[in-house]
């Protein structure tokens, strides 16, 4: 692994993986607090159901002490019973010695030709029932139960559903009382008003009746709408067979609200992960990059001074050399001048390409346009790099568009950003003396072009040569010394001058940078 790729994994390390064990802690404990939470408010719900039940039980338990009165028969408080609630079709009591039956019924129904038959059906086939419910009240407890199994009786209201329960007249005599009931108004006369007072705009009550074939569910009553789909805690109503209980908040459910608090908390957990993700990325990638801007400035100082100690060296040299008077052929001495006219002229060029970056940094920049023909600027920088060209020994075509091309330019501008391509193009033209400076139209631009036939550069490289520091990775770039400045202020220069600077290359095939500057019409 890279080296200084290893702290930046560290650091990570460091943040994410506490981060996920906390997360995923929290998580364990939401989930934890949710399971805790809904078994609390289920409990609470079925203590609802319960004390519903009991009601209900209590209820009945009343009725069969009304029946057991001994200020009156038997017989007459059944009367009086039935025809006080409205719920009861028919009331049945049978005297356990003698099998004799006693029906009463309701003012609104008639007791129809089977009762008989169905009564006694029944009673023969709950022999072990009665048995058992004789036995609870042998020990001192009145049991109540569900008459299960119970066939409608003609004449009565469609809806039938029974209750037994063993009794005691005033001289003692055993009896079995079964009660016929209508369910939907059994449940509105006993536990309708119960239902309401528990409501109170918190839960929804209803009281449903479902068979083992598990069809829809028939309402018996509800004190708001219910929805038996949502999620409900439900239990079976004690003295009914095959009729529910059940119980839901109104608006969202609890369970609802725990889940949608642990999905947004979760939510909430993720998002802070993300952030500290992408906030630890971000400083990561801060710190790479001012590290690696750091080395470039390293590098720019070094390259700086290897350039400027190159010109400095040989006109020190060939100037001692003529003070020293060891020359004594004038072409000699001429040929000494030009290299220190040629080399001062290099460090001129550089001292002012590290002034002009440092403008530019500041924003002090300034240019001072004038129209110019752009064919007269490029011959006289062409002509200016010829001894270059010789010392070099590179081949350098001059291409100039026939037709002249004004441009509002400041010609030191423009000096400086077409000698930077050139020098560029001398560097690297890997071993190749062929050059081509150009000038022509295109469209609303007037462009300059220099086409070197070196290395090429390559699609990834192209994105940053235009940056400030950035120099080509390669063989030949290492070889070659530079500043890593000169793309970066020939593209500032030419944003100054509201054009552009293009790059045109392909590894192995050379580059064509293009200098684009507006037209100026007459």
């Amino acid at each position: 692994m890279n080296k200084p790729v290893q702290p930046v994994f560290l650091i990570l390390f460091l943040i994410v993986v506490p981060f996920l064990i906390y997360a995923f802690l929290q998580i364990q404990s939401l989930e934890e607090d949710e399971e805790m939470a809904n078994a609390v408010y289920e409990k609470q719900m079925e203590t609802v159901l319960f004390s519903l039940n009991q009601y209900a039980d209590d209820m009945m338990s009343q009725w069969v002490r009304r029946l057991s009165n001994a200020q009156a028969p038997i017989s007459k408080n059944a009367f009086d019973l039935t025809l006080g609630n409205e719920s009861i079709q028919m009331l049945v009591l049978r005297e356990m010695a003698t099998k004799n039956d006693s029906i009463c019924v309701n003012d609104y129904v008639i007791k129809g030709e089977n009762a008989q038959q169905v009564i006694n059906a029944w009673y023969d086939e709950k022999d072990s029932t009665l048995r058992r419910l004789t036995a609870y009240l042998a020990a001192g407890f009145q049991k109540i139960q569900p008459a299960e199994e119970w066939l409608p009786i003609d004449g009565l209201k469609t809806d039938q559903t029974g209750i037994t329960a063993m009794v005691y007249d005033k001289d003692s005599v055993l009896y079995n009382a079964l009660f016929i009931l209508e369910p939907t108004y059994w449940v509105e006369q006993i536990l309708g008003s119960k239902m309401q007072e528990i409501d109170q705009d918190e839960f929804r009550l209803v009281v449903y009746k479902q068979d083992e074939d598990v069809r829809p569910p028939v309402f018996l009553y509800q004190t708001d709408s219910f929805n038996i789909a949502r999620s409900s805690v439900r239990k079976p109503l004690w003295i009914l067979p095959d009729t529910y209980l059940a119980i839901q908040p109104k608006g969202e459910s609890y369970t609802d609200i725990i889940k949608s608090r642990s999905r947004n908390n979760l939510y909430f957990l993720l998002f802070t992960l993300v952030t500290v993700l992408v906030g630890t990325l971000l400083v990561i990638r801060s710190i790479r990059s001012t590290l690696k801007i750091a080395q470039l400035k390293s590098d720019f100082v070094s390259n700086v001074s290897h350039e400027i100690r190159t010109p400095l060296a040989l006109i020190r040299m060939y100037a001692e050399t003529l003070m020293l008077g060891r020359l004594s052929s004038e072409e000699k001495k001429k040929h000494y001048y030009q290299i220190i006219h040629h080399e001062s002229g290099r460090l001129t060029y550089l001292v002012n390409n590290i002034l002009d970056f440092s403008r530019i940094e500041a924003n002090r920049k300034t240019y001072q346009f004038e129209n110019k023909e752009l064919n007269e600027l490029v011959e006289t920088i062409h002509t200016n790099f010829s001894h270059y060209f010789e010392e070099n020994k590179n081949n350098c075509e001059l291409n100039l568009s026939p037709n002249p091309i004004p441009i509002s330019v400041d010609p030191q501008a423009f000096e400086e950003a077409l000698s930077n391509l050139i020098e560029n193009a001398i560097k690297y033209s890997n071993g190749n003396d062929a050059i081509e400076v150009l000038t022509y139209l295109e469209g609303e631009f007037a462009c300059c072009s220099v086409k070197d036939h070196g290395g090429g550069i390559s699609k990834t490289a192209q994105k940053h040569i235009f940056d400030k520091f950035y120099r080509v990775e390669g063989a030949l770039t290492q070889k070659t010394k530079g500043t890593g400045l000169g793309l970066s202020l020939v593209k500032h220069v030419m944003e100054s001058h509201q054009g552009e600077v293009t790059v045109d290359s392909k590894p192995g095939h050379g580059s064509t940078f293009t200098l684009k500057f507006p037209l100026t019409h007459s």
